[in-house]
């Protein structure tokens, strides 16, 4: 819930349905074409399976309507003590019969449900592989913009040294027996901060959210256009206010101690702020 949260909130600042198709979006339709891709792969084999498990049931029905056929059929309805008797048997040999019938109807539908949706792949994966190819190239072809100019330099939002990384980490339950830590994700980073350090905005832009980040405390989400924003969290107070524009380096707060919290997005996907931030004046 907290990562919809925070990831909502950085898409409609960030205003993520543009016109125009930036490379962005055709990469995230190429990734939705490769998910339709591996869903419908995960169809076809199970429509293979069925249909193999459908036809070696319905070989063991024919050979046993074969041998019926050759005077088993007869012995069996010969058999009858009275006519009431015989009509019973001749109907279930008529269900039998229809039943099989309707067997192999299946074995079809699902063969040529399986030849349209290996169709249906083949077209999706087409799709797939032009999207990546446009993106890639237009990718290529575009000169960095925003904040992509000073990746690696953005004013760091304290001094101190991240001291929790970006991406996946182990985190054992308090109270709880279990085998082995449970594996969770940030989607930022925190930072070394003693209590009363100024906290800085990373870059220029305008103030979009002042209020409580879940799980970290006061903070603020600054809007840098091109799809970036950053949240900064772990402050005393904002001292700013919502429509402000602010400069890098502008003083958002002060911090509670003894870190801080820091997301930074594009287009509502975290980045790793490690890769942007200038490297840490004090350890």
């Amino acid at each position: 819930m907290r990562r919809l949260l925070l990831v909502g909130l950085a898409l409609l600042i960030a205003g993520a349905a543009q016109a125009g198709r930036p490379p962005e979006a055709l990469l995230q339709d190429r990734s939705a074409a490769e998910a339709e891709v591996h869903d419908l792969e995960r169809r076809a084999r199970a429509l293979d399976e069925q249909s193999a498990e459908r036809k070696a049931q319905l070989k063991k029905r024919l050979r046993a309507i074969y041998k019926l056929s050759s005077g088993g059929l007869l012995r069996l309805l010969a058999g009858a003590e009275s006519a009431s008797d015989l009509e019973l048997r001749h109907e279930a040999m008529r269900r039998l019969l229809a039943r099989d019938l309707d067997e192999l109807k299946a074995v079809r539908d699902d063969s040529r449900a399986l030849d349209a949706d290996q169709a249906r792949r083949a077209s999706e994966l087409t799709r797939a592989i032009a999207l990546g190819r446009k993106a890639e190239a237009a990718i290529a072809s575009e000169p960095a913009t925003g904040l992509a100019t000073i990746r690696g330099r953005l004013t760091r939002p304290v001094p101190g040294p991240i001291v929790a990384a970006f991406g996946s980490y182990h985190q054992r339950v308090i109270g709880v027996k279990t085998p082995a830590p449970i594996v969770l994700g940030r989607p930022g980073v925190e930072l070394l901060a003693r209590a009363g350090t100024k906290v800085s905005a990373i870059a220029a832009g305008q103030v979009r959210f002042i209020g409580q980040i879940p799980g970290h405390g006061e903070g603020v989400i600054v809007d840098h256009g091109d799809g970036y924003v950053s949240i900064v969290a772990g402050l005393t107070s904002a001292e700013v206010a919502i429509g402000q524009p602010v400069q890098a380096g502008a003083r958002l707060g002060e911090a509670v101690g003894p870190t801080i919290y820091m997301e930074l997005a594009e287009e509502g996907t975290p980045l790793d702020p490690a890769r942007w931030l200038a490297p840490p004046t004090t350890r």
